[in-house]
């Protein structure tokens, strides 16, 4: 890669060009592609934009910018709504097809994986259509391993599709875990210390 490729924190202002990455992903006609996600309809600006705003509240949202083009996102979110579970989190990330296959979804992951730390999360997972391999691939490469298959539990294009759940361990169990924190109450100097570190990474 060349330089002035850029990770940082998402703006609501990036919805639109987020939205043009996620788009294929929903309504592509090649379901390789397609198959990746589990929506029928591409959203709107506004609400992509308000999805950026609630996650961006409380988990790290990451793009990654290069000559003011964003090449792909990366994001977690809570992996189950109660209270015993927010020690661990999903990952979700989306790539353009210039952002894939050179090593930008290994640092993207690193990147918010050193921030979720910094959270005080210990497990990621990542949902993944079954037959979405090379996804399984990089995340295989992430360090994540298969803990199980939920088989025929979505519906699209007129077939059943399976889903394999990832997961990974990134930072000890504590024997009594303090409350995480949120993406907005950590200091600024160590969340902009991990992405200029990834940035660097890409150069």
């Amino acid at each position: 890669m060349s330089m002035k490729y850029t990770l940082r924190l998402a703006k609501p202002e990036d919805a639109e060009k987020l939205l043009e990455i996620y788009a294929p992903f929903v309504i592509s006609s090649d379901r390789t592609l397609s198959d990746v996600s589990f929506e029928y309809e591409v959203p709107s600006v506004e609400e992509f934009t308000e999805r950026i705003k609630n996650i961006s509240a409380d988990y790290p949202y990451i793009v990654c910018e290069h000559e003011g083009r964003l090449l792909g996102y990366v994001y977690a979110h809570p992996y189950i709504q109660r209270a015993a579970y927010q020690w661990g989190a999903e990952a979700t990330i989306y790539l353009a097809p210039e952002g894939q296959g050179c090593g930008l979804g290994k640092v993207m992951y690193a990147a918010l994986e050193a921030l979720l730390r910094l959270q005080g999360v210990v497990v990621t997972y990542a949902c993944i259509t079954a037959s979405n391999e090379h996804s399984v691939k990089m995340h295989e490469a992430c360090g994540y391993k298969i803990i199980g298959t939920f088989n025929n539990t979505g519906f699209k294009h007129g077939h059943w599709l399976d889903m394999v759940w990832m997961e990974k361990v990134i930072a000890e169990y504590p024997k009594q875990p303090a409350l995480i924190k949120k993406i907005g109450e950590l200091p600024l100097e160590p969340v902009t210390a991990v992405l200029k570190e990834a940035s660097a990474r890409l150069q």
